[in-house]
């Protein structure tokens, strides 16, 4: 039980830290997903026996490789956001992926029956969805952002593919159960899946400053990410999702804290509001992980 906490806390950190070295990068939006693309190809050669092992059941494999692609589209998305927003509003933003993952579990897989489950449910999308507001309505620091309507479109389909990406790892497990194969498994192919979209992009010519530093950001975010996941998925094993998933999902409160003292995206006197807006939107990420 204490190790599952640990699992907890590490992906709280590193999913709350993942796209921190976006914002040093000097590649920005769809020019940034390139590198970590090539971050996720260096990394995945470490994961090759478990790609081995996936590719002996094609039904995990190309459910996982799906299940990339959506997780794709939304980083590339977010990477959008980014450029508009701050990162304290695009994370709050990018936490509706609680609400619609939770709710496709509910309504698609029935993993929780009855009136109360539905009750958190729209309990915590509406503290969810009032957190988020109140957040993107407060004014950041001078030149901290631009289109607020454009990135506040892309936080929330971020967070909507986000929600949807992990379906068809969940239904290879529902529908094909395997013995041999685990989630860090899926997750190998889910990588690869990912990558695929992210080298397109360099190939198209959308990517610019190819150098050594943005590379180097690049492999950081995807390690960072990886890292974040694999320990969300051992956090799950061990814990259930009840007490891991908000553990997990208040990782927007570091990304609101790297906003706010690292980057100074908002005057001092609006933090109080900013860390009370993300405090609501974990609250109701929080109601919504008990509904299952």
């Amino acid at each position: 039980m204490e190790l599952g906490y640990l699992y907890a806390f590490g992906a709280f950190a590193c999913i709350g830290s993942y796209m921190v070295p976006v914002r040093f990068a000097t590649a920005k939006g769809l020019s940034f997903l390139p590198f970590m693309g090539l971050g996720m190809a260096v990394l995945e050669l470490f994961r090759f026996h478990s790609l081995q092992a996936l590719w002996g059941h094609p039904y995990w494999f190309w459910a996982s490789i799906l299940s990339g692609l959506l997780w794709a589209c939304g980083q590339s998305l977010a990477n959008l956001a980014l450029e508009e927003v701050s990162l304290a509003k695009a994370s709050v933003l990018f936490n509706v992926n609680s609400l619609v993952n939770i709710a496709f579990g509910l309504i698609v897989f029935h993993e929780a029956s009855g009136l109360k489950a539905y009750l958190l449910l729209l309990a915590g999308g509406s503290l969810l969805f009032l957190g988020a507001w109140w957040v993107a309505h407060l004014s950041a620091a001078p030149r901290k952002e631009r289109d607020l309507e454009k990135g506040v479109l892309f936080g929330l389909l971020a967070g909507f593919f986000w929600g949807v990406y992990f379906a068809p790892i969940k239904a290879a497990q529902v529908w094909d159960p395997q013995n041999t194969l685990t989630s860090s498994d899926a997750l190998t192919g889910l990588i690869l899946g990912g990558i695929g979209p992210a080298l397109l992009v360099g190939s198209a010519g959308l990517s610019k400053n190819w150098n050594l530093r943005n590379l180097g950001f690049g492999v950081a975010t995807a390690a960072l990410w990886i890292m974040g996941t694999t320990c969300f998925l051992l956090a799950i094993d061990a814990l259930g999702l009840s007490r891991a998933v908000p553990i997990v999902n208040a990782s927007g409160l570091v990304y609101t804290c790297w906003s706010l003292f690292v980057f100074k995206e908002f005057p001092i006197s609006l933090w109080p509001k900013v860390l009370g807006g993300t405090l609501i939107v974990i609250a109701g990420v929080v109601l919504m992980a008990f509904s299952k």
